[in-house]
């Protein structure tokens, strides 16, 4: 991971964009017992902890010490191998962002979330979404060739996490467990990935986009080709209505 080039990302308008529709997202959580797990930054266990009880963990030492911290949750440096050590049932909320495309074996991770999670209790999942990506590597990126690799199932470089490889959510979901269903979805930079990065240095630029994507963010067919989906999966309840 390049982390001084995630950095920079965060510094730029469009990185902004993508933490103020996530946090639109989140913001109903209150009063929860909240673990982010690949909390990087910090960025949304700060914004949780003003409402909940959040407990953070990241394996990168270089980002925990950069970590953002304006509200009071715990962070801890570990990864797979802490998890195994937290009692059942011990969270309302786990938040896993943009984590499971990069580890060898996600649905040990997933297991443990489960395990983890009170009955009742969510899972705030970000995800690649494989639609969007292609879409927007050939319209945005112009790269017909490395769209026909993503199309032919080859892992991918993000431009700042290294090596990525898209995985299918329910395929993981019927390997790992019967109790996880998917609740709800949501997409993340629906439009503004196509866009070119010089027209949203405009001062009105964000708060335009914020408004146009928080509008649609929750209807197909716009979620369906967004960059990113925000799945949000419940234990033990089943919506079969839902895809």
């Amino acid at each position: 991971m390049d982390v001084t080039a995630y950095k920079e990302f965060l510094n730029q308008a469009w990185g902004k964009l993508y933490y103020e529709i996530l946090f639109a997202q989140l913001a109903h959580i209150k009063n929860k017992k909240v673990l982010d797990f690949g909390s990087g930054f910090g960025l949304v266990a700060d914004f949780l902890a003003q409402n909940n009880q959040v407990i953070a963990i990241e394996p990168n030492d270089e980002m925990i010490v950069e970590r953002q911290q304006n509200f009071h949750y715990q962070q801890l440096q570990g990864s797979l191998e802490m998890l195994k050590d937290i009692p059942n049932a011990r969270f309302d909320l786990i938040v896993c962002h943009n984590v499971l495309e990069y580890v060898d074996t996600p649905a040990l991770y997933l297991a443990e979330f489960s395990r983890l999670l009170k009955k009742g209790g969510q899972i705030s999942l970000v995800k690649h979404n494989e639609v969007g990506r292609i879409m927007q590597t050939v319209v945005f990126a112009n790269d017909t060739n490395l769209a026909l690799d993503l199309l032919s199932g080859q892992s991918y470089q993000s431009h700042t996490m290294g090596q990525a490889t898209y995985y299918d959510l329910a395929d993981l979901l019927q390997k790992v467990t019967a109790e996880l269903t998917v609740q709800n979805y949501q997409g993340i930079r629906i439009f503004y990935g196509f866009q070119d990065n010089a027209v949203k240095t405009a001062i009105a630029w964000r708060e335009k986009m914020l408004k146009i994507e928080l509008a649609v963010c929750q209807q197909s067919p716009y979620r369906d080709i967004a960059a990113f989906q925000h799945i949000w999966l419940q234990k033990g309840f089943k919506n079969d209505s839902l895809c």
